[in-house]
């Protein structure tokens, strides 16, 4: 179930992203300063261990990055239906391998990668989701599928479930450190990111709306997140929500109680 290839002046600004992400992932840029920011901003403190962990993460994910171009681990799985991740900003589907491993071990699956522009608009991000929802569906005969977003991901999947006709095709929608009300950190992004993942931007206030009827959504956030704070970022009304207080924004991914959280949901 392979996607369109992205155009040729996508694939150079994603190659010119992934080296500036991992520069400043190897020398600590991030996640040193956001988490420094998060903690002036709070008039908290900044934790050592959960600083440790979360570089440590970014790096081993940063360094195994080249690996997005195979299957995810489960991509040939045979679960109760076929699940679809969605990376963040600047990110890709390797970021998925912990989880997708842990997944596939639990018996759930086909696993598999939807890789969208992160620098394009979000709109458009979920009409190619929907289309390669009915792919799936239509090649596995799976009657619905299920969505496992991770940051901006969460919002392009919560985009295409609420606004995009999605409701009836996907079972579970769960997101991990997602800004649903938007984030501070957007702002100083590129591409169209930068004005409609901001707070009170247009399409925050379209998103604004009630959860779907017929997908369950599960909200996973982290109080230690410093690229999506927790209580003013990643909330969602009216839906289920597990929150975590020592996991970063990439060691949300790579957590075996995460995977343990989205497994029983995608289990239901």
């Amino acid at each position: 179930m392979r996607q369109r290839r992205h155009a040729p002046g996508q694939l150079f600004w994603r190659g010119v992203i992934a080296g500036v992400s991992g520069v400043a992932m190897v020398t600590g840029i991030y996640p040193l300063l956001p988490q420094v920011g998060t903690a002036v901003a709070t008039r908290g403190r900044t934790s050592l261990r959960v600083l440790g962990r979360e570089w440590a993460v970014a790096l081993g994910m940063s360094a195994v990055r080249p690996a997005g171009f195979l299957p995810l681990p489960g991509a040939h799985g045979h679960g109760p239906r076929p699940v679809i991740v969605l990376h963040g900003y600047a990110m890709g589907r390797a970021n998925f391998l912990p989880l997708a491993a842990r997944l596939a071990k639990a018996g759930l699956g086909p696993v598999l990668g939807f890789e969208y522009w992160t620098l394009g608009k979000t709109a458009s991000a979920a009409r190619r989701l929907a289309a390669y929802v009915d792919r799936v569906r239509a090649q596995t005969g799976a009657a619905q599928v299920d969505l496992v977003g991770h940051s901006m991901g969460g919002v392009v999947a919560r985009y295409y479930v609420t606004l995009g006709g999605g409701d009836k095709s996907v079972a579970n929608l769960i997101t991990i450190g997602s800004p649903h009300l938007g984030t501070d950190v957007s702002a100083v992004g590129l591409g169209r990111p930068a004005k409609e993942l901001v707070k009170g931007s247009s399409l925050m206030q379209r998103l604004a709306v009630a959860p779907p009827p017929s997908t369950r959504v599960t909200v996973i956030w982290s109080t230690a997140d410093s690229l999506v704070p927790g209580a003013r970022e990643a909330r969602l009304p009216g839906v289920d929500e597990i929150v975590y207080d020592d996991l970063g924004h990439m060691s949300l991914l790579a957590s075996k109680r995460v995977a343990n959280d989205v497994i029983a949901r995608l289990k239901r």
